[in-house]
């Protein structure tokens, strides 16, 4: 038990075989944890590299219409309008690219807190069943009940996975959606 992070704790039966699910949820809810902090400090890199990006569209665009002025109406009109047009294609293939980045930060973040959200609910459920007071107990095969209209511990970890199956099977739903839509807006801007 004290190898799986979990009180020393004799259990027996149904409830032995429940500590080590418990304690691979909590590690799949930290996992999640760290994965939403690594999301963050992307997202902020790349707001970051944006702006970058946006000052030097900006200063392009001024030494553009700075030459123009300088030399004295010596750089054509043409190529000045094809040299603009140029500079601001290029700047917004890279703005579409970070709104796309943008979502999918948005996107990831829905998916970990709806499996953190689900994750921590089955912890509670497995530490009050394991935690041996009757009113813990009862109140876990209540809730449980609720959630598949069954009440004995071994439902417990049928239900666990049946709610895993049924979790997995929504966020790669989800996920093969986010995949289609960055697909669909890399042909769109593949067409640049």
């Amino acid at each position: 038990m004290a190898s799986l992070g979990l009180p020393a704790m004799k259990l027996s039966g149904s409830k032995a075989s429940l500590a080590p699910m418990l304690a691979m949820l909590k590690g799949l809810y930290e996992e999640s944890k760290s994965r939403i902090s690594e999301q963050n400090a992307r997202e902020e890199k790349s707001k970051k590299w944006f702006a970058t990006k946006e000052a030097e569209h900006k200063k392009k665009l001024a030494k553009i219409q700075g030459q123009r002025a300088w030399h004295n109406k010596t750089m054509g009109d043409e190529f000045q309008a094809n040299a603009t047009r140029d500079e601001n294609r290029y700047f917004n293939y890279w703005e579409r690219t970070r709104e796309r980045q943008h979502r999918q930060f948005h996107t990831n973040l829905k998916i970990q807190h709806a499996m953190m959200s689900k994750v921590k609910m089955m912890i509670g459920m497995y530490e009050k069943t394991l935690s041996g007071k009757t009113p813990d107990q009862e109140q876990a095969k209540k809730q449980l009940g609720q959630l598949t209209g069954a009440m004995p511990e071994v439902v417990l970890l049928q239900d666990a996975g049946k709610t895993i199956l049924n979790f997995c099977d929504q966020s790669l739903t989800d996920v093969r959606a986010a995949q289609a839509e960055l697909r669909e807006m890399t042909q769109e801007s593949g067409h640049i």
